[in-house]
């Protein structure tokens, strides 16, 4: 992987700055699931390429700008204040636990919400039903229509 690299210079300087804002460029482009930026992703990407030889800490000098690009690549993320913060402090794995806690329980509340409403629809549908001649069940999506046959029979049983 790297022999194609052997004979080519390592960057110092503003080359290399100049090449790990390119990468930074590159890393954003692809995006966060292709290539999440963190201080040891573009560290890696650089060696591979054959920029660099040192260690992680070649980067240290550029934590702002690489922070720069971290932000700029989380902000589209759906990442709260607080999860920004986490990661961009090296704490990725911890930011996108918490994330992931808080969409869990998001979705738990949707569930909850969208049970609510299917069960108030079909309380709705029973009395247009009653009080009508209104064939409702061809107006069901087919989600709504298992429920009410459902329900229907729980009922006939009570």
């Amino acid at each position: 992987m790297l022999e194609g690299n052997i004979n080519k210079a390592v960057l110092r300087g503003t080359k290399l700055d100049e090449a790990i804002e390119s990468e930074l460029q590159l890393m954003l482009d692809e995006g966060y699931d292709k290539s999440p930026i963190t201080h040891k992703n573009l560290y890696d990407r650089l060696k591979n390429k054959g920029y660099i030889k040192g260690k992680v800490s070649t980067l240290s000098s550029r934590k702002e700008l690489i922070s720069k690009y971290m932000k700029e690549q989380i902000e589209s993320n759906g990442f709260t204040e607080r999860e920004k913060q986490i990661y961009v402090t090296g704490k990725s794995n911890k930011a996108l636990l918490e994330k992931n806690k808080r969409l869990e329980k998001r979705v738990q509340e949707l569930e909850c919400l969208m049970d609510s409403n299917t069960e108030m629809l079909m309380n709705i549908i029973q009395e247009v039903k009653l009080r009508g001649k209104l064939d409702v069940d061809i107006l069901l999506a087919p989600h709504l229509l298992r429920n009410y046959k459902n329900s229907k029979q729980i009922s006939i049983i009570d």
